[in-house]
């Protein structure tokens, strides 16, 4: 397909995807996740970023889970994902990019140790920097004292195109306004490392001003997108070849926004992999179910499972407490066949640990087999902004069995189910809070009519 054939694919897509109207909140998260965890994991993985999807993961969402891997990887990809983060928020619409932008994004994404390097960041570059290209010859890029000239220039231009695309006038595509502010940027190379990645931002963050999705370089780009560079850098070649693997990178986004709109499966062949494979350790796991129930059982899961959990969760609640009129929170119990209260809106959490403490075989109301039922109710009641939405009800209900408990929340269908020696781990809590807190949020801006 040529070039001019390709820019007429996108626009014809991109009147497909608008044609919709506004999305939904589940497809919007769904697609801004999708985005969200590629762009994380290739650009910094192109750089030579060590962690793996799932780390990358397990940054996002708060829980870091990356041992053994360099605190720099950790810190760069968690500033990373603020910046993306806040791109994928921000949305369509006129944009400009200056010096100050450009140092914050340096800023967010590196990470150094020592003084020297640390002082380097979000400021241009005091050496001169060099790369090897793939003919293994040398490219030396702009010289340090001509670099606040040589991104002021790259500025004036790219914005006034920017300016005359928003404002209706002829201007060069989209495509074509970021993936030469890409060439420029990166052939001037203005810092002294994150040059890389800090140019696919901005690059996105341009095609995303445009109203365009972002595009992910995959390990299987690579190859093609540093050679199409150091042959413009290097030799003279054609810009408009690198301009046609954008626009095939473009294509491919803005399928995967129209299949996520369709209800079709977005995930990365290798998510569903990793994902039966986690699924099959789960089920041969020989240390699943070792243990029968008994006070002693059921106390350590109140205590290392159920309290932290829920004690998470009331820490997001709580900061939107004051968007209702009041709130209230259950705690009830079943032992020996009866219904008991633990605590109500005023009572704090140190108070359910010496519960749990008290609770011994020698007392008269307690079981030795421990509890049966353990169910924690938080309503938020009274919305301020809208009458539409009065009750905001939150259940977690705990059961407690001969070999396992389990839990679910809100009636879910889902049951999750855990052997005694086991614990629900704070990589699991924050996903279930996550889950919990993001369909309360989507219910207030539904009564809200936010978008």
């Amino acid at each position: 397909m040529r070039y001019s054939e390709k820019l007429a694919r996108i626009n014809e897509l991109q009147k497909a995807i608008d044609a919709y109207g506004a999305l939904s909140l589940e497809v919007k998260k769904k697609i801004n996740y999708k985005f969200r965890l590629d762009w994380n994991y290739y650009s910094n993985r192109m750089e030579g970023g060590t962690l793996t999807r799932e780390e990358t993961r397990s940054v996002m969402v708060g829980n870091i889970d990356v041992n053994g891997k360099p605190i720099k990887d950790v810190m760069e990809m968690n500033g990373h994902d603020k910046v993306v983060l806040e791109i994928l928020k921000v949305g369509s619409g006129k944009t400009r990019i200056s010096e100050k932008r450009i140092k914050e994004i340096h800023k967010a994404i590196m990470h150094e140790e020592g003084t020297t390097k640390f002082l380097q960041i979000g400021q241009w570059k005091a050496t001169a920097n060099e790369i090897i290209n793939y003919r293994r010859e040398k490219i030396s890029f702009t010289p340090p004292d001509e670099v606040a000239d040589a991104v002021h220039n790259l500025l004036n231009r790219t914005n006034a195109e920017l300016d005359r695309y928003f404002d209706n006038k002829e201007s060069p595509h989209p495509i074509e306004i970021a993936s030469s502010f890409h060439i420029g940027y990166v052939s001037i190379h203005p810092f002294y490392d994150g040059n890389g990645r800090s140019a696919r931002i901005i690059h996105n963050l341009i095609l995303i001003a445009c109203g365009l999705p972002p595009i992910i370089l995959k390990d299987s780009h690579k190859q093609s997108y540093y050679q199409l560079l150091a042959d413009i850098q290097a030799y003279g070649g054609n810009a408009q070849l690198f301009y046609s693997f954008i626009a095939d990178r473009v294509i491919e986004s803005q399928q995967v926004v129209l299949d996520a709109i369709a209800g079709k499966e977005i995930d990365e062949p290798d998510d569903l992999d990793k994902r039966i494979e986690l699924l099959k350790k789960q089920l041969i796991n020989p240390d699943v179910v070792t243990e029968s129930k008994s006070l002693y059982a059921t106390n350590r899961v109140l205590k290392e499972s159920v309290f932290p959990l829920l004690q998470n969760l009331e820490s997001k609640l709580d900061k939107i407490t004051d968007l209702f009129n009041s709130k209230e929170r259950v705690i009830q119990y079943t032992e020996q066949e009866n219904y008991r209260e633990l605590g109500t809106t005023e009572s704090d959490w140190e108070t359910f640990y010496k519960w749990v403490d008290k609770r011994t075989p020698n007392s008269a109301e307690v079981d030795p087999k421990g509890v049966n039922s353990f169910s924690y109710r938080y309503q938020l009641k009274g919305f301020k902004k809208s009458l539409e939405l009065q009750y905001l009800p939150i259940h977690f209900d705990f059961q407690f069995r001969e070999f396992d408990f389990t839990f679910s929340h809100n009636n879910s269908f889902l049951i999750r189910r855990f052997g005694y020696n086991q614990t629900i781990d704070s990589r699991l809590a924050n996903e279930i809070v996550k889950e919990v807190i993001d369909k309360v949020l989507s219910q207030i801006a539904e009564a809200s009519n936010l978008k």
